[in-house]
């Protein structure tokens, strides 16, 4: 989609401030995440522990949450393209239960150190996976997913699930960082059919401060019933305010309020959601114009 298109554009052109690892993971679950440590089991009287489950996507992985390699996952940008990564690695992890097509599966949210993640962008060495796995009737890796587009990553307002419908959950994941008087947001609304994750759809947001330009962007997500299809339509509405100008400006500007909207629709023959929203290609578009002004 375009909106991601422009952020990988962003996320590597754009220099921004470096903040500290620990600032991205504080903020990843919220107080919904589950406690866990790797020796925990995954659910009552259960004999399978989360090492257990981390050993299918870092073979080898040790009790200390260290690894030498990982299997090949792919990423949000290249998700046809599966690459692992080798070298000294770190994880940590956070686990949540989640709905997909009626069944409980669990979600593994890895936080990955490794001088080969990612290289080449200005998030290199860190990436974030997500893995979901079936536990019946044998336990298995469904898919894994990197979901790193920028410095800072976490899941959106905290909330580690989106209902789709009772049978299906979705997660939004935020990708972001700051300049001075800039901030930089990339929304992915991603859920997993046929045991793989998918992409509902993507938003790019950008705020600004200063004369002329005081304009920030509030994005809300709506699940929408769609009696004749198997998931439900997703409606993405994104609030444009400009605020008025202090009169320490040189030339104060007024202010104003827009509002953009897109409706997404599963397509049961190419199984994938679609969407085609001239609102929120006028609202890509302005914020284009705004990034690329001096």
């Amino acid at each position: 989609m375009k909106s991601r298109n422009f952020a990988v554009l962003l996320s590597l052109f754009v220099l921004f401030r470096i903040g500290s690892r620990q600032a991205a993971t504080a903020n990843l679950g919220g107080s919904a995440w589950q406690a866990a440590t790797l020796s925990t089991p995954v659910q009552p009287g259960s004999k399978t522990t989360y090492l257990d489950l981390l050993k299918q996507l870092l073979p080898g992985v040790q009790p200390d949450a260290t690894a030498h390699k990982t299997i090949p996952f792919r990423n949000i940008f290249t998700p046809t393209k599966a690459e692992a990564i080798e070298g000294n690695i770190t994880v940590d992890f956070k686990p949540y239960w989640f709905n997909s097509e009626g069944r409980k599966l669990l979600l593994l949210w890895v936080n990955l150190a490794a001088d080969e993640a990612n290289e080449g962008t200005p998030y290199a060495g860190e990436a974030v996976i997500l893995a979901a796995f079936r536990l019946e009737p044998t336990v298995k890796l469904l898919d894994a997913l990197d979901v790193k587009t920028d410095r800072f990553t976490g899941s959106w307002k905290d909330r580690a699930l989106f209902p789709l419908n009772p049978q299906n959950d979705a997660f939004i994941i935020y990708s972001t960082h700051w300049n001075a008087g800039e901030s930089y947001l990339s929304l992915d609304m991603l859920f997993v059919d046929g045991g793989r994750f998918k992409n509902i759809a993507s938003q790019f947001i950008f705020e600004t401060e200063g004369c002329g330009a005081n304009f920030s962007e509030t994005p809300s997500f709506q699940s929408v019933p769609d009696p004749s299809n198997k998931y439900p339509k997703v409606l993405v509405k994104v609030k444009l305010t400009k605020k008025p100008d202090e009169d320490s400006c040189d030339h104060p500007t007024r202010g104003y309020t827009r509002y953009y909207q897109g409706l997404y629709r599963w397509n049961s023959a190419k199984k994938q959601y679609e969407g085609n929203s001239r609102q929120l290609a006028t609202l890509d578009k302005f914020n284009e114009k705004r990034v690329s002004s001096p």
